[in-house]
């Protein structure tokens, strides 16, 4: 009979790259109450957890021990009497020597309702990242993984006269300081000393790095090489493939180390609080924090192969705009400057138990073709882009069209000014106000706010900064004030004239301005921007 307890869902997290995450583990990430987890590779796995659910951090790591098994395995106990649902987050597959299978039984023995969701292991994986297929046909029929780590934190003891078969591919997890003495195992054993042998660091992450040798060479490459756990070993003529199969390595920004600081958009989807202050002048959001999506420009980056560090600078956050429905419905023109002023607006809209119908004789105006793209989001057409995608040049777009919102054309002008409504951050430039300013009803609207947020930086970066990414001109003010003063940026990207200004007041050795203000401009100078790897 079981107890009156909650479900708890061992949940195997994948290998380190979050795209690998399956689809039943993520949505069981997602309604977790209660997230005990490891060491993971990728920190977004936890931004995906609903607001209010308990985090708990017990970091297994080599020789290293936040929390023992045994009391992991009461604490998950103890949590399923608490809680509905349990997730016990592990690195790779949960069954495959990661314990598992001892937290299973713990609950299973106490009448724990239990489910496991199966990862994808890094024994598989990071072969793959690293252009070495498990099996292949003439060259390996099978696979033996095994544990090079026992239960004291020493060395396993393996029977290396099992390993002996040159069809099998023989991979070997958390043996990163064993890699000699088990090629000098494999040796004595039998197998041949020019067997081909690869060890793989932080496999499937963009700081993967790979060396490649045979048994005779591997200990004394991987030595010079410097390698990092986590990695694996793997040991079998399939490792000679990976020149030919490595797409991993090869995409165009692979090796190269980016910094972006970043300022967090407004969400997707947001629920606003709705107890009788609809229309105060409040910031406050409900539950947010689950629909954080990843930075538009840092996964583009990361798609090509950067290994990007972010760095958040601060956070955008709608404004409740008082009176909303009576200062949109006699627009004329509705303009933004960002998406998140589009966000902002339809965040309202909803707010004010409104929908298009309101706002069905205006027309819109946005300042580019990534806010253009927001606003077809709701099925809107913009009726004005501006070919310099700034708030000047959106101001000098609105001259010459002005007239059609009159009436048509000049010679039939009505007496009424055109009302036009600006959807734009509190702190906004005024450079689009004052470009419109006493030909028109002009109305600024504070859509959002961009609050700072001070956030730690890496100790990476303490004295160079190879290569950094600015979006704004608070951006770079921002991100230079966490630095110390004697640290400086070797080459700076920059979005715009704006943010190229900010940027000459501070230690950049060089500074690269996109040919126009999108995502698309910048990652096309840096793609095209010929650097060192480090």
């Amino acid at each position: 009979m079981r107890e009156n307890t909650g479900k708890v869902v061992l949940v195997g997290a994948g290998p380190g790259d979050t795209g690998l995450l399956t689809l039943k583990g993520e949505k069981y990430i997602k309604q977790a109450d209660c997230l005990v987890y490891d060491r993971l590779s990728s920190p977004q796995l936890l931004s995906m957890a609903k607001a209010g659910s308990e985090l708990i951090y017990v970091g297994k790591e080599n020789h290293k021990h936040v929390m023992r098994q045994d009391a992991i395995n009461e604490l998950l106990y103890e949590k399923s009497k608490c809680h509905e649902l349990v997730v016990r987050l592990k690195g790779g597959d949960p069954y495959v020597f990661g314990r598992g299978g001892e937290e299973a039984l713990y609950l299973v023995e106490r009448n724990v309702d239990l489910e496991v969701v199966p990862g994808v292991s890094s024994s598989v994986a990071a072969l793959a990242a690293a252009g070495i297929p498990i099996t292949h046909r003439g060259i390996a029929k099978g696979f033996q993984v095994i544990t090079a780590h026992s239960r004291k934190d020493e060395e396993a003891d393996i029977d290396y006269s099992l390993l002996t078969d040159e069809t099998i591919t023989c991979v070997f997890l958390m043996g990163l300081a064993h890699v000699k003495s088990i090629a000098a195992g494999l040796i004595k054993a039998g197998r041949r000393a020019d067997t081909p042998a690869a060890v793989i660091s932080n496999g499937t992450l963009a700081a993967q790095r790979k060396c490649i040798g045979t048994l005779a060479d591997i200990g004394e490459k991987i030595e010079k090489a410097k390698l990092t756990s986590p990695a694996i070993i793997v040991v079998g003529d399939v490792v000679s493939l990976n020149d030919r199969l490595d797409f991993f390595e090869k995409r165009p920004l692979f090796g190269r180390k980016i910094t972006v600081p970043y300022i967090e958009a407004i969400p997707e989807k947001m629920e606003a609080e709705d107890d009788g202050r609809k229309f105060e002048n409040s910031k406050a959001l409900k539950n947010s924090n689950n629909n954080i999506k990843t930075n538009e420009l840092i996964a583009k980056l990361q798609q090509l192969g950067a290994d990007v560090t972010p760095v958040k600078t601060g956070i955008i956050k709608p404004i409740i705009i008082p009176d909303f429905t009576n200062k949109i419905k006699s627009a004329d023109w509705i303009l933004f400057t960002s998406k998140n002023g589009v966000k902002s607006f339809f965040y309202n809209l909803d707010l004010a138990g409104a929908d298009i119908r309101l706002i069905a004789n205006a027309r819109f105006a946005v300042v580019g073709k990534a806010t253009e793209k927001e606003l077809a989001k709701h099925h809107i057409k913009a009726d004005l882009i501006p070919m310099e995608q700034t708030g000047k040049g959106l101001a000098d777009a609105m001259k010459l069209c002005m007239p059609y919102a009159y009436g048509g054309s000049d010679d039939n002008i009505s007496d009424k000014m055109c009302k036009v409504c600006i959807f734009s951050a509190k702190e906004a430039s005024h450079d689009l106000e004052a470009g419109l300013k006493g030909i028109c009803e002009l109305e600024k609207i504070d859509a959002y706010v961009n609050e700072r947020i001070d956030e730690r930086i890496p100790e990476s970066m303490e004295n160079r900064i190879n290569e950094a990414v600015f979006t704004s001109a608070s951006n770079v003010d921002r991100f230079f004030g966490m630095l110390s003063e004697n640290t400086y940026v070797e080459t700076a990207y920059s979005i715009g004239e704006k943010t190229t200004a900010a940027l000459e007041q501070y230690n950049v050795r060089e500074i690269v301005q996109a040919d126009d203000s999108s995502y698309e401009a910048l990652v096309d100078k840096i793609y095209n921007k010929r650097v060192y790897k480090a």
